[in-house]
């Protein structure tokens, strides 16, 4: 015993006589703990909140929309992408949050849905910009969409959002006025999310697109719950002298509903007094019958997606 601990003295002095393993020694034990922390998340058990079994009436849009009857019917995209497949060493070593599996989760939920209705789905992963975090590339894959397949709207969904109700047809949410070219919903916390959010097809649309992906100031280290350009979509829409002219917000519930998630315990209280509860009837948190469930927030997504997938009709 007495010699293990004089080894380890020995070793300490060591390290301490010089910075550079010193600087070393702690890089490990920083990425270690980091591993730890993370994998420890991705273990977490989550359970779904009462309300996703709860009906709510979505408030229908205040604007004017086009409707099953528009003439020409628009080319509707939808895409998304996942990085699993490239995702780069920075991202294996200190990513905090997993996708890992996603996507081959939610991808066929999503083609039945545009099969349904005459839509058409993308895989936007061959897209992936590795200098930057994977969930920046969506705005490429939304341009090659609007250039090169002159699709007429593109709805962008992040590989966690799952569309529950097929019923819902997104013509019945798009607007009427041409001069309407960017439907958002609120993010918790202020400002707009980018998570699942339409774009018209026009020279405003392409010019805001590329303005937002070269907000590169914005982009964050690799492996950081934030990747930044939610930060840079927030920070530029709300410096947008012109919002209302080209942008309109419908209530969340209208195409990104968020998954309210709770962990076993505080599902178990509070599933007895579930009415007093603030995201109750609110219309941004997914309730049964809303069109998409959006797993945002959630470091270990797939039971979460997997539980919604059994009640997805």
């Amino acid at each position: 015993m007495r010699l293990a601990i004089r080894r380890l003295v020995a070793l300490i002095r060591t390290i301490v006589r010089s910075p550079v393993r010193l600087l070393v020694t702690a890089l490990v034990i920083a990425v270690l703990v980091h591993r730890l922390l993370s994998n420890h998340q991705a273990q977490k058990k989550w359970r779904l909140a009462p309300i996703a079994f709860i009906e709510r009436q979505c408030p229908r849009p205040t604007y004017a929309t086009l409707g099953q009857d528009a003439n020409p019917k628009p080319k509707i995209c939808l895409t998304t992408l996942t990085d699993e497949k490239a995702k780069a060493w920075k991202t294996r070593l200190m990513g905090w949050r997993n996708f890992d599996g996603v996507l081959q989760l939610t991808w066929e939920n999503k083609a039945r849905y545009v099969a349904r209705h005459g839509y058409f789905l993308f895989d936007g992963s061959d897209l992936l910009d590795k200098s930057r975090p994977p969930s920046w590339s969506k705005i490429l894959a939304v341009k090659r969409l609007l250039i090169e397949e002159q699709c007429t709207w593109v709805l962008w969904l992040d590989a966690d959002a799952v569309i529950m109700n097929s019923d819902k047809k997104i013509e019945d949410f798009l607007p009427a006025d041409p001069t309407k070219h960017l439907l958002l919903s609120a993010d918790d916390g202020g400002g707009y999310n980018a998570g699942v959010w339409l774009v018209h097809n026009s020279d405003w649309s392409l010019q805001f697109l590329e303005e937002w992906w070269n907000m590169k100031s914005f982009v964050k280290p690799t492996g950081l719950a934030k990747s930044g350009d939610n930060d840079a979509l927030k920070y530029k829409l709300k410096h947008m002298e012109a919002f209302d002219e080209h942008i309109l917000a419908p209530p969340r519930c209208t195409f990104n509903s968020f998954v309210k998630c709770l962990e076993p315990r505080e599902h178990d209280r509070i599933s007895l007094h579930v009415k007093e509860a603030d995201w109750y009837m609110n219309e941004a948190f997914y309730h049964k019958g809303d069109f998409v469930a959006h797993v945002a927030g959630v470091d270990s997504k797939v039971q979460i997606i997997r539980n919604l997938l059994e009640e997805a009709v």
